[in-house]
């Protein structure tokens, strides 16, 4: 009996060593619009932008164009250059390679009373890893990227959007004005309030490509720790209602009704790391060599080890017993 408990024991730590190798499987949550994955010294990063618009319910003339159009290979150089010229702001050794554009814009729905537009990016980074023996430095002060700069893709802007397709109608909100006693209007871009007569221009200067909202440091960022297997991940909240913003609000018998239109998109940020990692600021220091194995292999050796040591004792003891005398 004693046996077979100390059997089930270890091969329940066995199990266990075994498992650090296997990925968690099970319920996990929506991807972040921005994400960084760190292999080793690999830097990848993936972002999905979804923007809605509900502008055409106060002016119905306006909708976005719909729109499919992807750059990829020597179509996409041009906007590399234009992300890796952002990067080199903060980062003067980063380049950039790989870069893959997705844009797809909905027809504008009068049963939703909305018109999604999505735009992601794919690309790697490279020249930001510093290799220290063991271990591997990894500068993220670029991940705060912005560019003003415009990027036609198929006669489509997909970065100064305000520019191109919503002055017209920023200057017939604007013309509202502020309202009066009973109905106030407000005016915001990226989450900053504007005059009326502000809002266009302010407006004409929007860039979707602006991840400044993720500019608090790593270190200050959510971590969360998902074992040998999955390494180490941070989090943050970024900034939810970015883009273009008019409010309406009417006070009628003691009510007040507050309508939004706009043009708008949530940013947050996730970091993936798939080693044991710290961080200091912006800067992620991961281990690059067999951490994980190492670890595993000194779990299975002590556990061998124990499984031996156990088998010895259970026989020593075994053989100072009495032996039973077989009655005749």
């Amino acid at each position: 009996m004693q046996r077979t408990i100390t059997t089930g024991i270890v091969t329940l730590i066995l199990l266990l060593a075994l498992s650090v190798r296997l990925p968690a499987t099970g319920a996990t949550s929506a991807p972040a619009p921005y994400s960084i994955v760190i292999t080793n010294e690999a830097v990848s990063v993936a972002i999905n932008l979804d923007i809605a618009q509900n502008l055409t319910l106060f002016q119905r003339s306006f909708a976005l164009p719909v729109l499919q159009v992807t750059a990829v290979g020597v179509n996409s150089t041009g906007l590399a250059s234009v992300v890796q010229s952002a990067l080199n702001q903060t980062a003067p050794t980063a380049r950039v390679s790989g870069l893959v554009l997705k844009v797809v814009s909905s027809a504008w729905s009068n049963t939703t009373g909305v018109q999604w537009l999505n735009e992601s990016l794919s690309f790697h980074v490279d020249g930001v890893s510093t290799p220290h023996g063991d271990a591997s430095q990894v500068d993220l002060s670029w991940k705060s990227f912005a560019t003003s700069s415009g990027y036609a893709l198929g006669g489509v802007e997909i970065n100064r959007v305000g520019e191109k397709y919503l002055l017209g109608v920023a200057s017939d909100l604007a013309a509202q004005g502020s309202g009066g006693q009973f109905i106030r209007f407000f005016y915001q871009v990226n989450l900053k309030p504007y005059d009326p007569a502000q809002f266009p221009e302010a407006v004409g200067n929007m860039s979707i490509l602006n991840f400044s909202s993720l500019a608090t440091p790593v270190s200050k960022w959510t971590q969360s720790y998902g074992g040998l297997a999955l390494g180490e991940s941070w989090s943050f909240r970024g900034s939810q209602g970015l883009g273009v913003a008019f409010i309406q609000q009417v006070q009628e018998s003691g009510t007040t009704t507050t309508t939004e239109y706009g043009l708008l998109y949530n940013v947050a940020g996730s970091i993936t790391v798939p080693n044991t990692a710290r961080v200091a600021g912006d800067t992620i220091t991961i281990i690059v060599s067999g951490f994980s194995e190492s670890i595993m292999a000194g779990i299975v050796l002590s556990t061998v080890a124990l499984l031996t040591g156990t088998t010895l004792f259970e026989r020593r003891i075994q053989s100072k017993l009495p032996k039973s005398r077989k009655k005749r």
